[in-house]
């Protein structure tokens, strides 16, 4: 009997601990409950964006020009050597324009011979022996036959294709002898130094472009990199891509570079305007966009957001979210919407 006493004492003892311990965990559940999940969390503020933009860009000739004749007719020169080196000036080509040169010769003789005529005209006229209408005759005569041989001088200039510019000739289009047009294109020039580097820059960081600023650059899988310095901007923001056309110059001394490549161009933003940044791992994911959390009322509450740039340590938000909000750091994978939530504020993430 004493043995079934104490076996008794024993089980009435178990349940009155494992009770005592069921209300111990019930009160920590609840207190846990009314004072919310223990968080860290960033009071969202404005911060200053230096940001490295990775941007597509197009390496661009220095300058280009589609060589074509001024005149119709047979090529009876021709200098143009694909892939050679020619000076601003030099003489690619020439139309025949044989009529026109001897009738220049001509103009020249009859010049000789009414000069001559004015001559003898004036010294007439010095003493009497010659009306000034006489003598003014003589003087159109000699203008008009200058007039002429500018004319002809202008023709043959038509007749002849020079290079404007110190560059590199690329495929011909034409032979020697060929019969050709105004409009037949004989080959295209460019300039191969310095060369044009084009990209556009997203509209909320054209503030930050600015002439003389540097940017490298690298082309196709190639690693080596490349400056250039822009030059110019276009006037105006696109409409249509919200973005600001940029050009920048490069040296191509050793002529490795070659124009129309694509380029990924690094443009670095110092500074300014302020934006809001925050932490990469605060953002969670969600179909079809980002949302992160914030602790509002002491619960927590999921907002959609719109990412813009990011970089290895922060993501700019452009919308969805103000300076002064209160953002979620930690428990992000515990909390639903309004789940309780006791922030702890950090001062960076």
């Amino acid at each position: 009997m004493a043995k079934q006493n104490f076996l008794f004492l024993t089980i009435l003892f178990g349940l009155l601990l494992s009770a005592c311990g069921d209300k111990e965990k019930s009160g920590t559940a609840n207190q846990q409950a009314r004072s919310g999940l223990s968080v860290e969390a960033y009071v969202v503020t404005l911060q200053p964006l230096t940001q490295g933009l990775s941007l597509s860009g197009t390496l661009l000739p220095g300058e280009e020009v589609e060589l074509r004749a001024e005149t119709t007719g047979k090529l009876v020169e021709f200098y143009l050597i694909e892939g050679s080196t020619v000076t601003k000036g030099q003489l690619l080509a020439r139309v025949n324009d044989s009529e026109i040169r001897a009738r220049l010769e001509k103009l020249k003789s009859d010049l000789k011979l009414v000069e001559d005529d004015l001559l003898r005209k004036q010294r007439l006229k010095e003493i009497n022996a010659l009306s000034q209408q006489d003598l003014d005759v003589a003087l159109n005569k000699v203008d008009g036959i200058k007039a002429d041989i500018k004319l002809s001088e202008a023709q043959i200039q038509k007749a002849e294709i020079r290079a404007p510019f110190d560059g590199r000739i690329g495929l011909r289009h034409v032979s020697p002898g060929s019969f050709i047009g105004a409009n037949t294109i004989l080959a295209t020039l460019i300039q191969v130094n310095p060369l044009r580097l084009e990209f556009s820059v997203p509209e909320r960081y054209a503030y930050g472009v600015k002439v003389g600023k540097e940017v490298t650059f690298t082309l196709g899988n190639y690693p080596t990199e490349y400056t250039a310095k822009i030059y110019a901007t276009e006037s105006v923001i696109d409409l249509q891509t919200r973005a600001l056309k940029v050009r920048a110059l490069c040296s191509n001394l050793k002529g490795d570079l070659i124009p129309g490549s694509f380029a990924r161009v690094s443009f670095t933003i110092n500074g300014s305007p302020k934006t809001l940044l925050i932490s990469p791992n605060a953002l969670v994911p969600v179909l079809g966009g980002q949302n992160v959390v914030l602790a509002r009322n002491g619960k927590a509450t999921f907002v959609p957001v719109e990412t813009g740039v990011r970089t290895s340590t922060a993501v700019e938000i452009v919308s969805g979210i103000s300076p002064g909000d209160t953002l979620l750091l930690s428990g992000l994978l515990q909390v639903r919407e309004g789940t309780p939530v006791s922030a702890s504020i950090v001062e960076s993430w």
